[in-house]
């Protein structure tokens, strides 16, 4: 219903220009039980109570007959009250009638002025006028957004229409349908557009457009355009449409709303006819085919002072929205039932991270094994990557594989399949580990060889060799191949360091390598080492979004941008200089970071090193548990996953707790994009907002190095704030006489 509620009549209004007189048109719509001249005085008083400006007033009992309204209207109580209102506005009182053209039985919507005539002491209704459409346009616009007809999605959220597309932004028309007054008008201005026969049925694209079909039977009947009950049914939309049988001529369609036109047109490809087909509201987006006969163009124009803007439409397959980690709200019935969605927070603390995974960050950052990924690819499919060579270095780590190997070689040994290790490497580890004898008689292969290689006799061993386990798929594809080639189950699977995100994700390839025709030991696996860390990237790798930023701005010729997209261009991976330097230089972290052992210092810990452990955290804290092995435990059970209920935030905290610059480099680069979505929250948006102003009023005097990190992130649309926060970020950087460099990256934050 629309916002006045004191009215007993649906009340709406729109602005409206007659000549050169511009005013507010007003509409008071009755039901048969509601329509008598004197309660219509009574909300001519309160329509000039509420509103003043009102000039015009226009009456609709869509239920009865033309001269049951008249009528009803003769004695003047209503005409008089607004005329003592409007003497001075030379505003008018109107009936609007339903009239059927005698000889073509075409339906259209007229207006009669009403005035009081003396000599009868009756009020007499001059000749009838064609209703504006911009009158008729207006004021179901007003009953669609008083109804809150459009719904746009929560912050972090989009919807799948049942067009298969996507957007933020969904019109429900059956908001409007909440009483049979709109009910009756929206059946007379839909009878007026529709091709004068009588129908065969009546098919809606939605149930609750059902209400609507009965309307318009009844203001038919009433007016003697139909003569009888049309069946009606409703059809689905586009996922009951392949259920309907070949359409009729005589088949009226009602559909309640649409962005695209989509619909409209594919029903005609059904045979339908187009002017039995009637759209409620239309809202237009890029390329949409805006349908013949459309009750309400929601689209705001430049001759008109309503409307919405173009809505978005994305494709499913490449969505924009999807790709930023919009969670997509799905379709159920005919609405998407949506809550206010609660924030939980990504806190890290030292428990977060376990001891084993500590001590194996230290190992790797010791041996310089750790790197990160500057231009993935499908071998490269993280934005971290083990060095197997530095890997085989780590004297601890070394020394646990040698023993799973002595432990776990199987009897008799017929195949050494290795995997990301060079066979110089393994023959060094068979050396040391005193096994050369079992391997003697044993081929030894790379794993893409192992597809051609011919089946083993019975009870003939495999030992599958990993450096790092980090690519599960290839893991599955060595375990598939086996399972015909070896009977029997003698085969192990040792590796040097195993990652996976999640423990569930590890357990999954425990199970996956370990089970078989004998149960869940079938195979044996073991691994020295296990750490959480991503093995493929959740969003686009943010090295690969930084250059195609870089790219953008090439046409800038500025020299720090030149030389960063020069390095993202050639370099594959990179242990430093990943981030952009401070004021002062790189950004290094301090000797009281407590997720590394530091006892010898930190000139070794690289950037890579620090990245790592803050993607470990991040593994951590996301699935509950800081062990891969272990399952999550008490509060912890639910892992923080987005949902369309609720929205997983780094809190903003983690900006001002781990104070190191680089430290703060890393965690915009290692959260995902939907981790630093702040603009679902304005209470985090402005906190975040203030913690990148405080980066840049520090930045002269040396304590902002974390402000091109920081502009670098809101240009690529990473850290996302509100319109307003992010604007006076942009504003305040480009004021602030920053370097060359980094008012360009403050210049491509959206304005």
């Amino acid at each position: 219903m629309s916002e006045q509620t004191e009215t007993q009549g649906l009340w709406l209004h729109t602005r409206y220009r007659e000549s050169q007189y511009d005013g507010e048109a007003c509409l008071l719509v009755y039901d048969v039980d509601s329509f008598d001249d004197a309660l219509v005085g009574g909300d001519v008083k309160q329509v000039f109570e509420q509103r003043a400006g009102t000039a015009n007033i226009f009456i609709a009992a869509p239920f009865l007959s033309n001269e049951t309204c008249r009528d009803e209207l003769k004695t003047g109580v209503a005409l008089q009250r607004a005329t003592a209102y409007m003497t001075a506005k030379s505003g008018h009182v109107y009936l609007l009638e339903t009239q059927v053209a005698a000889e073509t039985r075409a339906v259209s919507i007229t207006t009669s002025k009403l005035r009081w005539d003396d000599a009868t002491a009756q009020v007499q209704f001059e000749a009838r006028k064609p209703l504006d459409p911009a009158l008729s346009e207006g004021w179901l616009f007003h009953l669609f957004d008083s109804n809150q007809g459009l719904v746009i999605a929560p912050p972090g959220v989009h919807f799948r229409k049942s067009s298969n597309k996507h957007a933020d932004k969904f019109l429900r028309a059956a908001n409007t349908l909440t009483s049979s007054s709109a009910c009756g008008l929206l059946a007379m201005f839909a009878l007026a557009v529709l091709a004068p026969r009588s129908p065969k049925r009546i098919l809606v694209d939605t149930a609750p457009l059902l209400s609507l079909a009965y309307a318009m039977m009844r203001v038919a009947k009433v007016h003697g355009i139909w003569d009888a009950d049309v069946p009606t049914r409703s059809f689905s939309s586009y996922g009951g449409q392949s259920k309907m049988r070949r359409l009729s001529v005589n088949d009226v369609i009602l559909i309640s709303a649409t962005t695209s036109g989509s619909l409209a047109e594919s029903l005609k490809a059904q045979q339908a006819n187009e002017d039995s087909v009637v759209t409620l509201f239309f809202l237009c987006s890029r390329g949409a085919t805006r349908p013949r006969n459309v009750l309400c163009d929601l689209t705001v124009t430049a001759e008109r002072g309503f409307g919405y803007q173009m809505v978005e439409n994305y494709p499913a397959v490449g969505c924009s929205l999807c790709k930023s980690e919009f969670i997509l709200a799905e379709l159920e019935g005919d609405q998407f039932l949506l809550q206010q969605r609660q924030h939980r927070l990504l806190k890290f603390v030292r428990t977060t991270q376990s001891g084993d995974s500590r001590s194996t960050l230290t190992e790797l950052y010791a041996a310089k094994a750790i790197e990160v990924v500057l231009q993935p690819d499908t071998t490269r499919p993280s934005s971290i990557e083990i060095n197997d060579a530095h890997l085989l270095r780590c004297s601890a780590t070394r020394k646990d594989l040698i023993r799973h190997l002595r432990r776990y070689v199987p009897q008799p040994l017929a195949l050494v399949v290795r995997v990301r290790i060079t066979e110089e490497q393994l023959t060094s580890l068979i050396a040391e580990a005193g096994i050369g004898a079992a391997v003697a008689n044993a081929s030894i292969i790379d794993w893409p060889d192992l597809a051609a290689h011919s089946a083993l006799g019975d009870g003939q061993g495999v030992l599958v060799v990993f450096g790092c386990l980090s690519s599960h798929s290839v893991a599955r594809q060595i375990n598939a191949s086996l399972r015909s080639k070896v009977n029997q189950g003698n085969v192990a699977y040792v590796s040097a360091l195993t990652l996976a995100e999640t423990p569930d994700q590890y357990q999954d390839l425990k199970t996956f390598l370990g089970f078989g025709e004998r149960g869940a030991d079938t195979f044996t696996y073991r691994e020295a080492r296990r750490l959480a860390l991503p093995v493929r990237c959740a969003d686009k790798n943010p090295w690969e979004e930084e250059r195609d930023l870089l790219n953008s701005l090439a046409g800038q010729c500025v020299s720090e941008l030149e030389a960063r997209r020069e390095t993202l261009s050639t370099v594959v991976t990179a242990r430093d200089d990943i981030f952009w330097p401070g004021l002062h230089g790189p950004l290094a972290i301090q000797r009281d970071f407590v997720y590394l052992d530091t006892a010898a210092g930190t000139r070794d810990i690289s950037q890579a090193d620090v990245f790592a452990v803050v993607t470990n955290l991040f593994a951590a804290d996301r699935s509950g548990s800081s062990d891969l092995a272990k399952k999550p435990q008490g509060n912890n059970v639910v892992p923080l996953q987005q949902s369309v209920y609720g929205h997983i935030l780094l809190t903003p905290e983690a900006f001002t707790t781990y104070n190191d610059s680089v430290l703060k480099a890393s965690l915009l680069r290692a959260a995902r994009k939907s981790d630093l979505m702040y603009e679902v929250d304005a209470g985090y948006s402005n906190r975040m907002s203030e913690i990148v102003l405080v980066e840049l009023a520090g930045w002269h005097a040396g304590t902002g190095d974390a402000l091109p990190e920081m502009l670098l992130a809101l240009a690529t649309k990473r850290l996302r704030l509100r319109d307003s926060d992010r604007s006076a970020i942009r504003t305040k950087a480009l004021a602030a006489g920053l370097p060359e460099y980094l008012s360009a990256l403050a210049q491509a934050i959206e304005p």
